[in-house]
């Protein structure tokens, strides 16, 4: 999975110019920052769009940032625990689909 330079990385705010001293350079990172990154963070990114533009434009999953964008548009008033249990189930749930992807990929390349 792909790994992205501090500079491409996700880095959290609680608001404009307000860094919070998390930056996630993977999805694997991304997923364990959500855990513990303040609730404020969580929805001011949540509630522009900035982890689904991150996840589509940097690390190329539009499949996943549509997903977090349909969590957005259907349930737009989920409380900050809620929402940040969301996308973190979300975001597990694709990680493991993309690991099992790369297994299966790797199998039929090595039975060629």
């Amino acid at each position: 999975m792909r790994v992205v330079p501090d500079a491409k990385g996700f880095h959290f705010y609680t608001g404009i110019g307000d860094y919070c001293g998390v930056s996630v350079h993977s999805l694997e990172e991304f997923a364990d920052a959500l855990q513990y990154v303040c609730s404020e963070a969580i929805v001011f990114h949540f509630e522009r769009g900035d982890f689904q533009n991150w996840i589509r434009d940097v690390i190329g999953d539009a499949e996943l940032a549509q997903v977090l964008d349909n969590i957005k548009t259907c349930e737009r008033h989920l409380a900050a625990e809620s929402c940040r249990r969301e996308i973190v189930e979300r975001v597990n749930i694709r990680i493991l689909q993309l690991e099992a992807n790369s297994l299966v990929s790797g199998r039929r390349k090595n039975t060629r």
